[in-house]
């Protein structure tokens, strides 16, 4: 028996929340007005480098909160930036810095230690990345290219203290309202920007949209009168969050409304998103979700999720086109192109992509090029020869630029977070629901690098390395995450058997 005593007020049901989500949209709107005033995109920044210094000699959990607020609801990481370095990027360095000096000051190495495997996949990754930087120099790719990719891998370095600080019950309840906060928020802002331009409001290569691909490094597609498709590189966190809730979802138990109420959010920004990776990705993680679930609970919840989305594009598409249409003929064009490439152009550009990535392989195929590679290849639609540094496939990436030597070694950092996933599901005998959903959310997110770079992504090093924080905690904690869980969106008090 596991009794679990509920607080009378819920995390998420907090005046916190509200807080964050004000934060959420001030963020914006401030970024939009002052994204050409440097002076003050820099007096914030500075701002914010005084209070992470603060905060940090008050308490350094206060400090990681502030970072960890960054993360989640600030974008891409580029809403303010300070002679070309993003705010996102200053703020890790900066705790990092106090982080060391701190663990030194005190004498605590402890702090730059982690008593788990995952502690050693870090020289590892440190070694990798080194290599790969060395190569790229060898190969003289562009420095700021090389900078551009270097700086994700950097993200890794944040389990030394997100291990140490997140057995905190305040973190960890600060974390939970971050996220159930950058859910409404996405969903808000993608409806906000989606109604803005399919009710002409605003214009493609407007100042918003420009704005958005700019600052936000987003992307508005014209896709028919009535639909675009709103696309922002934090969206990535959007199918690995429903995966989760699904898992949570699949226990045989009553659940709270705000858990379905949450993945209809999710489900709104996923659609505008329109990523046939994310979705594929979503698809083949939740078929994972079998695992250590009832097949019949397995199946009535999978049936629910698909027709949840399905209602939410429909819904969307007909309010949108004021009755013309249920959107039918897009998601047809979105589908078809997978069998037909040359149906839709951002399929058939990225067919086109191959021959030269293939190419750059063969001429390094053990050790690659090295980070910050590029590739030029011919546009038959432009007629014309574009370089970029986009190669719009994960893997195919990963051997251009690491090797195959480095693909296998990041692959294989992968392969054993999966074991130590898998192990801990089955050393707990009951509540494994969230463990199974980590799981099929690393599956979902193997699936959507197949053409979307994610493994190598700013957003998904971020999310493998709080996977990595949370499968590294002691079993013995496992209780106290059950009861975090249900505190969530419940206040009663309820024991559970």
């Amino acid at each position: 028996m596991l009794n679990l005593k509920l607080n009378k007020e819920a995390i998420f049901i907090n005046w916190q929340s509200i807080f964050l989500l004000g934060t959420f949209i001030i963020l914006r709107v401030l970024s939009f007005f002052i994204r050409t005033n440097d002076i003050l995109q820099t007096t914030i920044i500075f701002s914010l480098f005084i209070t992470m210094g603060v905060f940090f000699f008050k308490n350094p959990t206060y400090a990681f909160m502030l970072l960890l607020t960054e993360l989640f609801l600030g974008g891409s990481g580029n809403l303010f930036s300070f002679f070309g370095l993003s705010i996102r990027t200053t703020l890790i360095l900066v705790f990092m810095f106090l982080w060391i000096c701190y663990a030194l000051y005190h004498k605590n190495l402890r702090l730059l230690y982690i008593p788990h495997k995952f502690f050693y996949v870090l020289p590892l990754i440190m070694i990798l990345t080194f290599f790969s930087f060395t190569n790229a120099l060898l190969h003289q790719h562009n420095f700021a290219d090389i900078i551009k990719d270097l700086i994700p891998y950097t993200y890794f370095i944040l389990f030394l203290p997100a291990y140490h600080l997140f057995n905190k019950q305040k973190l960890q309840e600060y974390f939970i309202r971050l996220i159930g906060v950058y859910v409404i928020g996405s969903a808000l802002f993608s409806l906000f920007t989606f109604v803005l331009f399919v009710s002409r409001i605003s214009l493609i290569q407007g100042a918003y949209y420009k704005w958005y691909r700019d600052i936000v490094n987003g992307k508005i597609t014209f896709i028919t009168d009535f639909f675009y498709r709103i696309v922002t590189p934090e969206h990535l966190l959007i199918p690995l969050i429903m995966i989760i809730i699904v898992a949570l979802l699949m226990r045989q138990e009553k659940h709270n409304h705000w858990w379905r109420l949450m993945f209809v959010l999710l489900a709104i920004t996923l659609i505008l998103n329109f990523s046939r990776a994310y979705f594929l990705g979503f698809f083949v993680g939740m078929a994972f979700l079998i695992y250590k679930h009832n097949i019949k609970k397995w199946l009535f919840v999978s049936i629910w999720s698909i027709a949840i989305l399905s209602i939410t594009f429909t819904s969307i598409n007909f309010i949108a086109s004021q009755g013309r249409s249920f959107g039918l003929e897009i998601a047809g064009v979105r589908i078809g192109s997978l069998i037909k490439p040359m149906s839709e152009t951002s399929s058939y550009t990225r067919t086109m992509l191959l021959e030269p990535i293939f190419k750059q392989i063969k001429e390094a195929p053990l050790l690659g090029h090295g980070i910050g590679s590029s590739i030029t290849y011919y546009n038959s639609l432009s007629h014309d020869y574009t370089t970029t540094t986009q190669y719009d496939w994960g893997y195919f990436e990963m051997l251009a630029e690491l090797g195959v030597i480095g693909t296998l070694v990041y692959l294989f950092i992968i392969a054993i977070l999966i074991i130590e996933i898998i192990k801990k599901i089955r050393l707990v005998n009951n509540y494994h629901d969230i463990y199974v959903g980590l799981l099929g959310s690393i599956i979902a997110l193997l699936v959507i690098n197949i053409t979307t770079p994610v493994l190598f992504h700013v957003i998904g090093i971020l999310f493998i390395t709080l996977v990595m924080t949370f499968m590294a905690q002691p079993l013995t904690t496992f209780d106290n995450i059950v009861l975090t869980l249900y505190k969530i969106f419940n206040k009663m008090k309820k024991t559970i058997t």
